[in-house]
């Protein structure tokens, strides 16, 4: 028993550099609304946010009801990343370069600056590009695509999807629907029927962040993997006769007016 446990905690041993590394890949990005502040946050959705990077942030957008963009600023308070869009905000959007990341044969990967990754002629690297889209509210115009690079389209209308239903997504790339995108939810990989259709559960806890990556087919040194969310919140609290329909987040996240979605 002694000699197995030993060979068990030496195989787990061999395997952390493949442990700390992979978790760069799977970080992404999404908005956290609360208390009127929409911040632009790092991490993995199911286990919490990590400090972001400010200088990889690439660019963010507002739009109202009929996707038209609202202006706004950007507001930075250390490694917190604010959007401060400068009237009512029906939908955000955001970009995040990770940067250059290179592969080692151990299976343990380290960052690059792009000088780096260059002088090796961008061998075994490759660059991480994060996005994502923030739903507030739902309109025809809301219900097409943004144009981000990789994107989530929910099917449905996701503020109508109520508890123990499933919301029907598909995923872009470059605008157009494909059959092989990873697509995870609550730390759980999603199945793709034959139509590029996931469907994801709605519990208790009402629409939480929807994951889904990519990785560019024809781009060789460096490949480029591309990673994606959705969330869709509402920030403001409805009518009685509203609630009644409103089946997306539960009434005590609305009553606290936040959600990790």
């Amino acid at each position: 028993m002694i000699a197995k446990a030993l060979k068990k905690i030496g195989f787990a041993v061999a395997c952390l550099p493949i442990l700390i590394g992979q978790p760069v890949l799977a970080h992404v990005i999404w908005f956290d609304y609360n208390d009127g502040n929409y911040e632009l946050v790092f991490g993995h959705p199911e286990e919490g946010t990590e400090p972001l990077t400010p200088s990889k942030f690439r660019k963010a957008t507002a739009y109202d009801l009929s996707r038209e963009i609202v202006p706004s600023n950007t507001s930075v308070e250390g490694d917190r990343l604010f959007v401060v869009p400068k009237g009512e905000v029906a939908a955000l959007t955001a970009t995040y370069d990770n940067g250059f990341w290179i592969e080692y044969p151990d299976g343990s990967y380290e960052n690059l600056s792009p000088e780096q990754a260059e002088a090796i002629n961008y061998e075994n690297v490759t660059n991480y590009l994060k996005f994502t889209k923030a739903l507030y509210s739902w309109s025809d115009e809301l219900a097409t695509p943004f144009s981000l690079p990789l994107e989530i389209m929910p099917l449905t209308n996701p503020f109508t999807v109520r508890v123990g239903e499933s919301l029907p997504i598909r995923v872009l790339y470059q605008g157009n629907a494909i059959a092989n995108p990873t697509v995870e939810y609550l730390g759980q990989e999603l199945t793709i029927d034959t139509n590029g259709i996931a469907l994801v559960p709605i519990g208790e806890g009402g629409l939480q962040v929807i994951e889904a990556s990519y990785d560019n087919p024809t781009a060789n040194n460096p490949g480029i993997s591309y990673a994606t969310t959705l969330t869709a919140q509402t920030i403001s609290v409805p009518e009685p006769s509203f609630l009644l329909a409103f089946g997306v987040i539960g009434l005590t996240t609305l009553a606290l007016k936040r959600d990790r979605s």
